[in-house]
């Protein structure tokens, strides 16, 4: 019994671990990209033909923009950093906590894993496929705004495609949607909140709108992925007898 108590304690402290430094491959992988990643290419404004990024000199850097007709009627809203920010805290740590509050080590490894696998996946894609975010609108005055300036300047938008915290936030959400009978009142709060970390991320000039749907994508696919793997659900209804031939 204790043999097995220290080992459930020694995975809960290897996965909130795991999480934390793919977290940190995260802010490795978030700079802007040198000329030689891409030599040959080079991104232009198509009414002006100017090029978008400097070609030499302090900071030079070629990356992708994935900036759609759409992208340009949405608005800059700066109130929304305040779910922008809670994510920090409440995917990676209070998702997964409330897991083990329901007494539930798979669905506790379930989305822990799911979290760390999808990581690794968006860093092969950033490392391949660097975008980059240009932020055109002005800051306003008081608490918002230096909110957002906080974001900002702690938080290149290189990483971009897919969106980081689309995908954890999708993670979250059906994790949480999974323990709605067992804490109602918690995840039918939590749900909405994490929900409007979708419209923030484009809303705060941090990602184009295409990279939110990659990242919702690569969530949903991360969690239910991992679930199959380490929970093993059946697909076939327990009422279900087995199937014969006529």
């Amino acid at each position: 019994m204790a043999k097995s108590k220290a080992l459930r304690t020694v995975v809960i402290v290897a996965v909130f671990l795991g999480i934390i430094l793919v977290f940190m491959s995260y802010e490795m992988l978030n700079f802007a990209p040198g000329s030689a990643r891409w030599p040959s290419f080079y991104p232009w404004d198509p009414a002006t033909k100017a090029l978008v990024q400097p070609l030499s000199g302090d900071g030079a850097y070629q990356s992708f923009i994935l900036k759609s007709w759409l992208d340009e009627r949405v608005p800059f809203v700066p109130i929304l950093a305040l779910p922008y920010l809670s994510f920090l805290v409440i995917v990676p740590f209070v998702v997964p906590a409330i897991n083990l509050a329901a007494r539930s080590m798979r669905r506790f490894l379930t989305v822990g894993l799911a979290l760390i696998v999808s990581q690794l996946f968006l860093d092969i894609s950033y490392w391949l496929f660097q975008t980059n975010v240009p932020r055109t609108a002005t800051l306003p005055d008081g608490a918002l705004g230096w909110l957002v300036g906080m974001i900002w300047g702690n938080d290149q938008p290189f990483n971009g495609y897919p969106s980081g915290h689309c995908t954890w936030a999708m993670i979250g959400i059906i994790s949480l949607w999974r323990l709605r009978s067992r804490f109602p009142k918690t995840a039918w709060i939590l749900m909405p909140w994490l929900a409007l970390i979708f419209p923030a991320t484009v809303m705060l000039q941090q990602h184009f709108l295409m990279d939110v749907y990659a990242g919702l994508f690569v969530g949903f696919a991360s969690y239910w992925a991992v679930m199959f793997a380490v929970e093993r659900p059946s697909l076939v209804p327990r009422d279900e007898g087995a199937l014969h031939r006529p």
